[in-house]
């Protein structure tokens, strides 16, 4: 089986019973996008980048809502490099166990 026959394919089904994988493929890209996000902002924290660069203005202006949201569970603001807090780290934790959950629960079929 050659490897470009594995790849997903954007061409409308040929056969009847099949269903397109592009919405798979915009969630799979949009989960990239979050967790490139996510993990830029753990970099960031880390090496104690602040929002006075545009990087950090901009990679923060994405993400603080969903770090305030974690920021409310108690010992989240903890901090462990440079500014690099508990909440920091659950995002990037989060962006890895996604898909082994997927992985573990969602594959099967009855």
């Amino acid at each position: 089986m050659s490897s470009s026959s594995r790849l997903p394919s954007l061409a409308p089904p040929s056969d009847g019973g099949q269903t397109s994988n592009l919405p798979v493929l915009i969630m799979l890209n949009a989960y990239a996008a979050a967790g490139a996000v996510f993990v830029s902002r753990a970099v960031l924290k880390a090496l104690e980048i602040s929002d006075r660069y545009w990087v950090g203005r901009q990679i923060f202006r994405v993400t603080n809502p969903f770090a305030r949201i974690l920021e409310l569970f108690p010992g989240a603001s903890r901090t462990f490099v440079g500014s690099l807090s508990l909440a920091d780290i659950t995002l990037v934790i989060g962006v890895i166990l996604l898909p082994l959950g997927i992985l573990a629960f969602g594959g099967r079929r009855r």
